[in-house]
């Protein structure tokens, strides 16, 4: 374990809410805005918690962002979404973040748990208003039924990052 530093102390004692569910990021899917609210809540948690307890609560942040992005991209593949690629770029980007800082934490450098909180409640906010609400849209205009589950169809397959034109 790292030593506590005078910073990490001070983002403990300071730390409140790293994000707060507000009507922006209501975009109208129940179960994505509850997905979201969860996520939320577990970076508040990640935020308050004590360096000795990190590990199993940045687990499960990460297998809780790894089930909403796989949510979505089911969903993305079944729709034949045109942007997933944008989309699931962003969501590889993320877990790879996470699983690079839980590396860092198991070494001992406890703070990058804080700091990832903070950064992904920022880019929740950016992304749930921007490509989720894309996403949600072409649902809604599509009238698609997502009752048949989120799998993609036998024959289909997730879609990829691959040639996404976003940068």
């Amino acid at each position: 374990m790292s030593e506590v530093t005078a910073e990490t102390e001070a983002m403990l004692e300071v730390a409140g809410d790293v994000m707060v569910w507000d009507d922006e990021m209501v975009l109208g899917n129940t179960v994505l805005d509850q997905t979201h609210q969860e996520f939320v809540d577990i970076l508040n948690h990640l935020a308050k918690t004590p360096e000795t307890d990190l590990l199993p609560v940045l687990d499960e942040a990460i297998a809780h962002t790894q089930a909403h992005f796989d949510l979505e991209e089911g969903w993305m593949a079944r729709l034949n979404f045109p942007a997933s690629g944008c989309h699931v770029s962003e969501h590889t980007q993320v877990i790879g973040v996470m699983r690079m800082v839980r590396e860092r934490v198991a070494a001992g450098e406890t703070h990058f748990a804080y700091v990832l909180a903070t950064e992904l409640s920022a880019w929740l906010r950016i992304h749930a208003t921007t490509m989720d609400y894309a996403l949600t849209y072409f649902i809604e205009s599509t009238h698609a039924d997502l009752s048949q589950g989120v799998e993609p169809k036998e024959g289909e397959s997730k879609p990829t990052a691959a040639g996404c034109g976003c940068g």
